[in-house]
């Protein structure tokens, strides 16, 4: 098998709005350097002071060098048919085919990364860093962060390696199809993502102190974890998300529903800095009262992020419509003073109506604002096992799991340690109801009056 272990030296740390500035390629067979080869190029760009105090290239230096486009046909043919290596290969492969994708060519490459390969094949070192790890084994770069210079050293590096017992075995693990190894972020171990279940439940990825960086839910964590490194990482946050994994962590839920709420109490806990859909606060129908200059009291529909004013709420303005059309039934009042338009039918309310028809309000405002405790009994994370959201009104006011069948209201209130709740959560519950995103035969809404659990 031949190997090209490659280094660059680039304009910046990511490959979209940055260039490549130096390539070296050293063709091995896995135990010693058969030719190598390397070329400056022009990144068609300034190259930014702090690079090149880094490594010595500067635009005098790239001035006459070739544009990468010219050089591609050489470079690929010096990787094809070679497994491309590289410390910390995502770096390297990701600039290389980002350039190949702006020429408009596809180009793919089988890869092992020998930060990874370290890992497993010489455990123990305090850092895997180019520069620390090749000065705890004795090897020695005096060009340090030019490209051959970094290339040789990762040669002698992929050498010692390969020299070992193992490094068959593991070489030949990591370029299996699909292997996780060629997907995963380099400082994640293998292990965190066979332990993720398969079930519904939230993940977090961690950084090197054990922080939260990014917590998500799905149907089927590990599935969703493989599907977060799909697809292109060139940019500089796809690239800084990479960097900063350390750990995976999974935790099953039992249901989708217990997901989504476990998933937003744990983002508000930590705002992770790679999350952002739930920084901002939903947009929802709120139904506002006001008083026209008749002196009737009406309803008009608002969507707004606040429910201040509002008598009741909802996801969406249909399911608004929809309760004020219920409660234009059962109170007896005119559609379009409750803010639903006319219909072309029913004729103007009479002044001489007014106190009668705002007596009817009232009572429909404060038939809205009755805050009935309720109760959601949901899958549990195992079989004998129920999760229970006690709620107030349309507001979420706890969970928690039990073994114990709930048969009574006051069950669910002695299980429940009251949460903060949040208007995400509210809205959580509201869109599993709609959807019916709940176990099957295993939703019940508690009936205050009788104090029976009943099936929905």
């Amino acid at each position: 098998m031949r190997y090209a272990i490659v280094d660059i030296e680039t304009t910046g740390s990511h490959a979209k709005g940055h260039g490549i500035t130096e390539i070296a390629i050293i063709i091995s067979d896995g135990a010693r350097e058969l030719e190598r080869w390397e070329t400056l190029i022009d990144p068609g760009l300034p190259i930014p002071l702090h690079i090149s105090k880094l490594t010595g290239i500067t635009d005098e230096m790239v001035e006459s060098a070739p544009v990468f486009e010219s050089v591609a046909d050489e470079l690929e043919e010096w990787l094809s048919d070679c497994v491309f290596v590289a410390h910390n290969v995502g770096f390297d492969y990701s600039f290389i085919r980002g350039h190949f994708e702006t020429m408009g060519r596809v180009w793919k490459s089988k890869k092992v990364c020998t930060v990874r390969l370290a890992r497993k094949l010489l455990p123990g070192h305090g850092s895997y860093s180019l520069g620390r790890i090749c000065e705890d084994l004795g090897i020695d770069n005096k060009a340090r962060h030019r490209a051959m210079g970094d290339c040789a050293a990762t040669v002698a590096l992929f050498h010692q390696m390969m020299a070992l017992e193992r490094a068959p075995e593991v070489v030949s693990s990591m370029l299996s199809h699909g292997e996780r190894e060629s997907w995963l972020p380099q400082h994640v171990p293998a292990s965190d993502f066979e332990a993720l279940p398969t079930s519904p439940g939230v993940y977090r990825f961690l950084n090197q102190k054990g922080t939260p960086i990014y917590i998500g839910m799905s149907h089927n964590i590990k599935h969703r974890v493989r599907s977060h490194f799909n697809g292109s990482m060139t940019s500089a946050r796809r690239q800084a998300f990479l960097r900063d994994i350390y750990h995976f962590e999974g935790e099953a839920t039992g249901s989708v529903l217990m997901a989504r709420l476990l998933e937003d109490e744990l983002i508000r806990a930590h705002w992770p800095i790679h999350n952002r859909a739930q920084k901002s606060i939903p947009v929802r129908t709120a139904i506002v009262p006001y008083m026209d200059q008749r002196g009737f009291t009406r309803f008009h529909l608002q969507r707004q992020r606040h429910t201040k004013h509002a008598i009741r709420w909802f996801r969406r303005e249909d399911d608004a419509r929809a309760w004020l059309h219920r409660c234009a039934i059962e109170f007896d009042l005119s559609p379009e003073l409750l803010g639903l338009g006319s219909d072309g039918r029913s004729q103007p309310v009479p002044d001489e109506a007014r106190y009668d028809h705002n007596a009817s309000m009232q009572k429909l405002m404060h038939h809205a604002q009755q805050q009935e405790n309720w109760a959601i009994v949901d899958r549990g994370r195992e079989e004998g096992e129920y999760a229970v959201v006690l709620m107030e009104g349309d507001h979420v006011k706890g969970w928690a799991y039990t073994q114990e069948t709930v048969e009574r209201f006051e069950q669910i209130e002695a299980l429940i340690n009251p949460k903060t709740g949040s208007s995400t959560s509210d809205a959580i519950v509201q869109h599993a109801l709609q959807e019916r995103e709940l176990g099957t035969l295993r939703f019940r809404i508690v009936q205050p009056e009788s104090d029976e659990l009943n099936r929905g």
